[in-house]
């Protein structure tokens, strides 16, 4: 059997460029050449933590945002990384992302990849003419900030802060003004302060926003956006945190200002394509979120002492 290159997580800061069996198609499954993969902060977390949900085993491939050409077909295409089952308790409940039997795609950081049967069918797209794959391998995590926006039932007229300036960070500051409300960006290196506004946004404290969205899964960005939302505002906390960690709030707050706290988590099929129609648009600089380039040989330092100006980097095998 054919032999390909495949990076493969061991454990915290251990990830190595192996050769493994070129992966093989079975049933409905789709074989992916991989054109290009992309770097981002749940990989970063990943490398340096684990995961609690998307690694259930060691080693692991590693990796799932990517765009590549269907081998058999010639196409290019994207996928998402999972696809609900529709027949559980949350999938019958319109509660896709908590679907009970969901797999997990990784291995987006190698030669090639075996896209399941059930994502296949659900959650994998050919790419619109003329969309450069770089960009067309962000509709997972585009896909995320439509559905975290959603959470948030932000509209016309509302000031929605965004804890946090990285990718996702700008790509909800997008997501918002496009469901008609302001975002406004809080924090972020100083070097960053220019970008929300090629996003839709603007910079700013964010002190009394209707709608504040934490996007940065650190603790000083939890604690930072209930302080900043207003009495009967909405906060979504998108930016996971470890297993076990704990959240003070203020229980006056909570009750007598009536704050309405919600977590996002991943994606849904149709925010997976209304993703790939939005980044098809053009509507934003997309490209601006890719800020380096690294082969496969190049991750694991890329994640070990990441670039102070690092966004996205584009992985190409």
């Amino acid at each position: 059997m054919a032999a390909v290159r495949a990076l493969r997580f061991h454990g915290p800061g251990d990830l190595r460029l192996e050769e493994v069996p070129r992966p093989e198609a079975g049933p409905g499954d789709v074989l992916v050449q991989v054109e290009v993969a992309l770097t981002d902060g749940t990989d970063l977390k990943t490398f340096r933590r684990g995961h609690p949900l998307l690694l259930d085993r060691l080693p692991s491939p590693f990796g799932h945002e990517f765009c590549g050409v269907d081998v058999a077909t010639g196409r290019r295409v994207v996928a998402a990384n999972s696809a609900p089952c529709g027949a559980c308790g949350p999938c019958r409940r319109g509660q896709e992302t908590l679907c009970e039997d969901r797999p997990l795609l990784n291995g987006a950081y190698a030669e090639f990849l075996r896209v399941p049967e059930r994502i296949a069918r659900t959650n994998l797209l050919p790419v619109p003419d003329r969309l450069a794959p770089e960009v067309a391998a962000m509709v997972e995590p585009l896909a995320c900030c439509l559905h975290g926006v959603e959470r948030s039932n932000a509209g016309p007229g509302q000031t929605v802060a965004i804890v946090g300036t990285g990718p996702i960070g700008l790509m909800l500051c997008a997501c918002v003004a496009d469901a008609g409300a302001r975002p406004v960006a809080v924090g972020g290196r100083p070097e960053r302060q220019a970008l929300p506004l090629l996003f839709g946004g603007a910079t700013g404290p964010g002190d009394g926003a209707d709608v504040v969205i934490e996007a940065a899964g650190t603790a000083e960005s939890w604690s930072r956006a209930l302080e900043l939302v207003r009495p009967g505002g909405t906060v979504v906390f998108f930016g996971g945190r470890e297993r076990g960690t704990e959240l003070a709030v203020d229980s006056y707050r909570l009750h007598y200002e009536e704050l309405t706290l919600r977590g996002s988590f991943h994606h849904t099929p149709r925010h997976v394509r209304t993703a790939l129609a939005f980044l098809a648009s053009a509507a934003y600089p997309w490209e601006r979120l890719v800020t380096h380039d690294v082969p496969l040989e190049g991750v694991a330092a890329l994640f070990a002492d990441p670039p102070r100006d690092l966004l996205k980097a584009a992985v190409r095998p």
